[in-house]
């Protein structure tokens, strides 16, 4: 199992964020926004490389994706019964998701078995989405699926504050969460923003 981190909101006040291992190390960026039909979310990594994305294609109480890894069409995401009661289904991957929307508590499961744990979480005073990823294969696609249910979330109030805590595991050779650099980071933005002007 290894696990990643994402801030809470961190698309809703820059349209990005980075997502660092438990030593505070950037290994992706995910850029984009969601709510309106023909929105995206686009996961790059370190190289600048796009490596999934997530492509709203209906909107409502219904609301449907499709996902991509590595520029191919791998399953649509869809909430059955408006994700009440915390209920989304992803067709082609085999996967459901379950969990609280209060506590921002769920798991993906492929048939019974445990790909993915999202959990929300305090680290240094801040709210952050935590993956404990047991199927490294689809990492890109889960940070997309985290992003989504943390928004969902936040439209769902009360929304308690986290009760787990963690801390970086920083060792002293350990190298900084600023090892995404602010070029890549802009340029990724600038990318996602032209592309999806234009209307691809």
């Amino acid at each position: 199992m290894r696990r990643f981190y994402l801030k809470s909101q961190g698309l809703e006040n820059k349209g990005a964020t980075i997502v660092s291992d438990e030593k505070h190390n950037s290994k992706y960026l995910l850029v984009g926004k969601w709510g309106i039909k023909n929105d995206a979310l686009s996961v790059y990594d370190l190289n600048g490389k796009l490596v999934s994305e997530l492509k709203q294609v209906s909107v409502g109480k219904l609301p449907k994706f499709e996902l991509f890894l590595q520029g191919t069409k791998v399953g649509t995401a869809t909430t059955p019964i408006g994700f009440i009661r915390g209920f989304l289904l992803v067709h082609n991957l085999h996967w459901w998701i379950a969990g609280d929307t209060v506590t921002c508590h769920f798991k993906v499961f492929h048939g019974i078995s445990t790909i993915l744990e999202i959990n929300r979480v305090q680290i240094n005073g801040s709210a952050y989405i935590e993956l404990n990823v047991f199927d490294q294969e689809h990492l890109p696609l889960f940070i997309c699926l985290a992003a989504i249910l943390d928004r969902w979330i936040q439209k769902r109030p009360p929304l308690r504050e986290p009760k787990l805590v963690r801390t970086w595991k920083i060792n002293s050779d350990a190298t900084s969460y600023n090892n995404f650099l602010k070029e890549n980071l802009h340029e990724n933005n600038q990318s996602f923003h032209c592309r999806h002007s234009s209307g691809d």
